[in-house]
């Protein structure tokens, strides 16, 4: 079937695509309230509404959205989105597997940097706000994550690690990443726009460096592999590390003392290490890939 929408541009494509994530918005509150009316759901505990609020939103303000867009103006939606498996893999599952470990003092030096940064004095309402957004996010993550029985744990692995790695590529990377990239021809550049917008719209200012570089591994790893499934490996680990961790740790002084973990000498030469293997790693395969292509065509 002819798409319907062919004919987009691309700032059509990008503008249609945040619509129906609003649509999806609104949708996703309104079946997540009708649901909560039904008194087998709404009985069981303050995190129901945590988990059916987060499965809802995931479906229809991201996923959806970013299917049904690329459905209108694609004749092979699928294959479009980069979700069909390659004989590549292997490869590819690896280089996200790697990505991860290799960024992960990076990451976690943005993320205790940021957090501790402090605005000017004449921003201090500003911050209190921030701070307040912060700890409001925090205490949900905390209700979320402070079940103890292995059906908590293997639930928020599907919906906290599964469900929003898969949902939020497809909208972000899948979708979002590829018609900025048809609409300023520069990969790079809409690595880090989408990465921008994918830290940006989850409103937390004392997480945004980390999730800016967050977004754009994935971006990378989806624009040198053009596979969706190695930035959804790559999400799924880092969502299900912090799942297990505080499932195993949570509470714990060792945890504590990760999270509190001082900025100092060696953190920052550690975080140096990290982004430059991780810069290696890329280079890398984007080296062997563009050799493997030349070769192909040879």
């Amino acid at each position: 079937m002819r798409p319907l929408f062919s004919s987009f541009t691309p700032g059509n494509k990008i503008a249609w695509l945040f619509l129906f994530l609003l649509i999806g918005i609104v949708m996703a509150g309104t079946l997540t309230n009708l649901i909560l009316l039904i008194p087998a759901v709404s009985s069981g505990g303050d995190v129901v509404p945590i988990y059916v609020g987060s499965v809802m939103q995931s479906v229809l303000a991201t996923a959806l959205p970013a299917y049904f867009i690329v459905a209108l103006t694609q004749e092979y939606p699928v294959d479009y989105l980069k979700l069909r498996p390659n004989g590549k893999m292997g490869e590819e599952v690896l280089l996200a597997i790697l990505a991860f470990i290799f960024s992960y003092f990076l990451a976690s030096f943005l993320a205790q940097w940021n957090k501790g940064m402090e605005l000017p004095s004449s921003m201090r309402q500003v911050e209190q706000l921030f701070r307040s957004m912060e700890d409001a996010a925090l205490e949900t993550t905390d209700l979320l994550l402070s079940g103890k029985t292995i059906g908590r744990l293997l639930l928020n692995l599907v919906i906290v690690g599964g469900l929003a790695a898969v949902s939020e590529e497809m909208f972000f990377r899948g979708a979002l990443q590829q018609f900025i990239q048809e609409k300023f021809s520069n990969g790079h550049g809409a690595v880090w726009i989408t990465a921008l917008v994918f830290s940006l719209v989850h409103f937390q200012f004392y997480g945004f460096l980390p999730r800016l570089l967050l977004g754009a591994l994935l971006g990378y790893l989806f624009l040198y592999t053009q596979n969706l499934w190695a930035p959804i490996i790559f999400h799924f680990i880092n969502n299900a590390l912090v799942v297990v961790l505080h499932y195993f740790f949570g509470g714990s002084e060792w945890m504590q003392q990760m999270e509190e973990m001082p900025i100092d000498g060696r953190f920052a030469l550690a975080a140096c290490l990290s982004a430059l293997c991780t810069v290696l790693l890329f280079w890398g395969y984007a080296k062997k890939r563009n050799i493997q292509h030349s070769t192909s065509n040879f």
